[in-house]
This record gives C-alpha cells, sequence and structure tokens, in this order.
C-alpha cells in the first residue's frame, strides 16, 4: 500500500485548440493506493457548512455563508483524482499505511471538532492545503516536493498546535 501527494489544479485552461494545459494554483491532498497501486481511498479537507453538512454547490464555497474546512476519509476514488496530476509518494508498506490512516482518524476528528472557518476567498487561512499540511504533520510525515509541483497556498500552515500533533504518533505507538 501506498498513500500519495496529490495536487489537483484549481484553474486549467487550454492557451490554442490542441495546446498544452496551464496549471495554476492546487488542491493537495492524499490518495491511497493498494499494492498494485490502484487508488481505492483518498482523504480530503474541504469545505462543508456547520457540522460536515454539504453545501448546496458540491465541492465549492459559497461566499460569505458559514463554511468549515471539513476532513473527509472517502474509501474510492474521486474526480478530484488524475494519474496526469502530481504526485508522489508519502509512505509505503502495508504496515506503515495502516499506522499513518490510523493516525488520520484522530487528526480528522480533532480538526472537525474545532469547527475552523473555511476563508473567502481560499487563498489564506483554514482551506484545503492547511489540512493536508496538518494531516501529514499529524502522521508523522514530511511534506514531498512533487515534480510540476503547483502553487498551493497555505500547505505549510497548520489547524492544530505541534503537542497536540506529536500526540497522535505518540498514542498509537502505545496502543
Amino acid at each position: 500500500m501506498q498513500l500519495l501527494k496529490v495536487q489537483t489544479p484549481a484553474i486549467r485552461r487550454r492557451r490554442a485548440r490542441g495546446g498544452p494545459e496551464r496549471r495554476f494554483g492546487a488542491h493537495t491532498f492524499i490518495a491511497i493506493a493498494d499494492a498494485a497501486g490502484a487508488v481505492i481511498g483518498e482523504l480530503h479537507g474541504i469545505a462543508r457548512g456547520p457540522n460536515g453538512a454539504p453545501l448546496k454547490i458540491y465541492g465549492g464555497v459559497l461566499p460569505f455563508r458559514r463554511e468549515f474546512i471539513w476532513g473527509e476519509r472517502l474509501d474510492h476514488r474521486t474526480g478530484f483524482y488524475d494519474e496526469s496530476f502530481p504526485q508522489g509518494v508519502l509512505i509505503e508498506g502495508e504496515t506503515e499505511v495502516a499506522a499513518c490512516l490510523e493516525r488520520e482518524q484522530r487528526v480528522r476528528a480533532a480538526v472537525n471538532a474545532r469547527h475552523i472557518p473555511y476563508p473567502w476567498p481560499a487563498l489564506f487561512g483554514a482551506n484545503s492545503n492547511a489540512y493536508y499540511a496538518t494531516l501529514i504533520a499529524g502522521m508523522g510525515l514530511e511534506d514531498i516536493p512533487l515534480d510540476g509541483e503547483l502553487w498551493a497556498p497555505s500547505v505549510k500552515r497548520l489547524l492544530l498546535d505541534a503537542p497536540t500533533l506529536r500526540s497522535f504518533a505518540a498514542d498509537s505507538v502505545k496502543t
């Protein structure tokens, strides 16, 4: 098994018919791949209503409403994943991935319990990229550079404090 860092371009545009696609901005997330390399799940930070309620516009932010950053684990591949998007292996191995996914549950629960407002515009603050940074820190992983990496606002911002993030790894060692 593997955990993959993936970047979905926020803006995609073709300059001319048949020309190269220009990509700008990123939604950074983690894809879960099985032993054969097939994506079987995804870990996202997305905008949701209070207590994780779906927004009226799927996957979109309704400006100046009450959206919150919400961690989600999807046990299937979604439209966010595409093999052509920038991506790389964060960690691999059945045992190693299982330990990270155990920590992921704790990180997700802690972030969701905080009811952190999702900013508009989503360029700064508690956006999906900040959730990614918090998630990998809570899983005890280091971020990796990607070939073709896109600008990802707030990808260095953490949504939980360092002692809380360290406790997730310490707790999983004890169990």
